[in-house]
């Protein structure tokens, strides 16, 4: 598991120091940190998606042109 500290993770410590000050402006912060976060998760997770889909793709092409090497398609 990697742990990382971006501006996400600062947004929600933030809104905790500030919740004795303003609660609002503190809901505001938490809120930014967490849709973020979700947002930058989608973001990876796409790409690790389309990712996969190019091996799988290029497997795909591989195992074809091996087949149509050996096959012994006479005409």
């Amino acid at each position: 598991m990697q742990v990382k500290l971006g501006m996400p993770e600062v947004l929600v410590i933030f809104s905790l120091l500030m919740f004795s000050q303003s609660f609002s402006f503190s809901i505001i912060a938490f809120c930014l940190g967490v849709f973020s976060r979700v947002g930058s998760y989608l973001v990876e997770y796409g790409q690790e998606l389309k990712k996969a889909e190019a091996i799988n793709q290029t497997a795909e092409e591989f195992s074809s042109a091996l087949t149509g090497l050996f096959s012994a398609n006479k005409d």
